[in-house]
């Protein structure tokens, strides 16, 4: 399948050419799938076992965090493990997006885009029954992706609220760990939308890269001292990513880097890229940071 001209030309000029046309042949091929076991109800190796007990090929995931890919297992709706709430298909990446952030039993955490609902129930997952994920989601009619989701899970610590992120209804400081799952030009993830490549316009960049530096500055203030917040968008435009991460850095002094991840990431300004055709997962960047210990609301 080919692409638009302008495309082609932005990842090039941000990527360089090797990288970006090997990022456009890959999107050209199926996109592999991962499942997530879930924490509270079985293993990456039980999950294995279980999907080979069905016939198909399983192997672990190539990021180290738990992840199981599979192929041959036909309508994953159907598959008992995904039916009955002991896993959730996610790619890799997303699944390393909800690691980077690292939630821990008992934290309050924020997902500030969290429709639908794939990163905000790992993070559930995660946190336990005490804590709580708050997804928030500016869409009232994909809320309900989020709940159908937690409700599949079993979690009961996923209250969704219509809200929009550059004006939360949260209290200052209330928030141990935020993730910022930004809306984005998606050009990480084209095997998935491979339709996207045309909806898409050059104008949006920019327009996206303004709300992402909006939902930043929001964020930023609910966050508490010494708590965690994540930036990640699954594209791979400077504009989305680098000049996001220099915006931060000069616009919201509160906010410290932590260190990126590792493996196959690519050190990408203060955070970190994963390439499709090297990580063999969606396209991700991620940028780690901490509200420093004693900064106060600006």
């Amino acid at each position: 399948m080919s692409y638009p001209d302008w495309i082609v030309e932005r990842l090039v000029a941000d990527l360089g050419r090797e990288d970006a046309l090997a990022v456009l042949e890959v999107a050209n091929e199926p996109a592999p799938v991962a499942l997530r076991p879930h924490q509270g109800r079985t293993s990456a190796t039980a999950l294995a076992d279980e999907l080979a007990q069905l016939g198909a090929t399983v192997e672990p995931g190539q990021l180290g965090i738990g992840a199981v890919v599979v192929r041959g297992a036909g309508d994953l709706g159907r598959v008992p493990a995904v039916a009955e709430g002991r896993a959730t298909p996610q790619d890799e990446a997303s699944q390393a997006v909800v690691a980077a952030l690292d939630p821990a039993p008992g934290d309050v955490v924020l997902d500030t885009c969290a429709a639908p609902g794939g990163k905000a129930t790992a993070m559930a997952e995660r946190v336990g029954e005490t804590g709580v994920v708050v997804a928030a989601d500016v869409h009232p009619g994909r809320l309900g992706l989020v709940r159908r989701a937690a409700s599949r899970l079993g979690l009961t610590t996923v209250p969704t609220i219509v809200a929009d992120g550059r004006a939360l209804p949260v209290r200052t400081g209330a928030v141990d760990r935020v993730l910022v799952d930004a809306p984005c030009s998606g050009l990480g993830v084209l095997r998935r939308r491979p339709e996207a490549r045309w909806r898409i316009h050059p104008e949006a960049v920019g327009e996206l890269a303004d709300l992402q530096r909006a939902l930043l500055r929001d964020t930023a203030r609910v966050l508490r001292p010494g708590g965690t917040l994540v930036y990640s968008v699954c594209t791979l435009t400077r504009e989305e990513t680098l000049d996001v991460d220099a915006w931060a850095a000069s616009e919201l002094p509160e906010l410290v880097p932590l260190p990126p991840p590792v493996g196959p990431w690519r050190p990408w300004g203060r955070g970190a890229l994963l390439l499709p055709h090297v990580a063999g997962t969606d396209g991700m960047f991620v940028l780690r940071l901490q509200r420093a210990p004693h900064s106060s609301d600006r």
